[in-house]
């Protein structure tokens, strides 16, 4: 039997009233149907103390139940057994270069942006107002953004001369499209990084690269 419970947080009285409550409506309805219970969480940096202690006193009162948490690394060695057809069918076809969205176009960008360096009397726009409130992004992302937007009149210069005007747009639209595919499986820091990693892909390798890469989302 598997609970799956992802929050942002796990805030203390919360956690521990809904994962109380599915454990025992768990017991109630197939309790002689299973014998292992699997708290499946999203908590990056490990279960908190509150939860842990939980899930110990319930194999305490319930002998024949084996309760076993799963986070990231539990899940990863399951989808590592998965067949090629398996992930298929949950994640569709692997890109291949003719199908990969975007991927191009972005070498094209982030080889022309990262080779530039800002102007040192440039003025760095603002991040604009609410896009940080708005995807709950830590102050620490923030700064990281900040950074990367002082490369926004290079990417607007390079869109504006390039040859094909389509090309801005097919670049947003990428990430529009990576963004909605990382919304329901990842914190709104995590999926920073992720857009990071999905853009410079095996490229990443230098400050300025990363200041090209950050550039894209916030000011497409």
């Amino acid at each position: 039997m598997f609970q799956v419970y992802a929050p942002n947080e796990m805030t203390k009285s919360k956690a521990i009233a809904k994962i109380t409550e599915d454990f025992q409506g768990a017991k109630k309805h197939w309790g002689e149907d299973f014998d292992k219970w699997v708290f499946v969480h999203n908590a990056a940096d490990g279960l908190p103390p509150h939860v842990l202690k939980l899930l110990l006193d319930f194999e305490k009162k319930n002998a024949g139940i084996v309760l076993e948490p799963w986070g990231l690394e539990a899940l990863r060695l399951v989808f590592r057994c998965l067949s090629m057809e398996d992930l298929e069918s949950w994640f569709g076809p692997a890109p291949t270069k003719e199908t990969k969205l975007g991927f191009e176009d972005l070498r094209i960008v982030l080889e022309r942006i990262s080779a530039q360096n800002a102007p040192l009397d440039q003025a760095v726009k603002d991040v604009p107002m609410g896009k940080i409130e708005a995807n709950a992004l830590s102050e620490s992302t923030a700064k990281l953004i900040k950074v990367g937007m002082e490369k926004t009149p290079q990417v607007e210069e390079f869109f504006a001369e390039w040859h094909e005007p389509a090309l801005g747009e097919r670049v947003a639209e990428s990430f529009r499209e990576q963004y909605k595919s990382l919304r329901a499986k990842f914190t709104p820091n995590s999926i920073f990084s992720e857009l990071q990693s999905w853009a410079g892909g095996s490229e990443r390798r230098t400050s300025e690269h990363e200041l090209a890469v950050q550039s894209f989302p916030i000011e497409r």
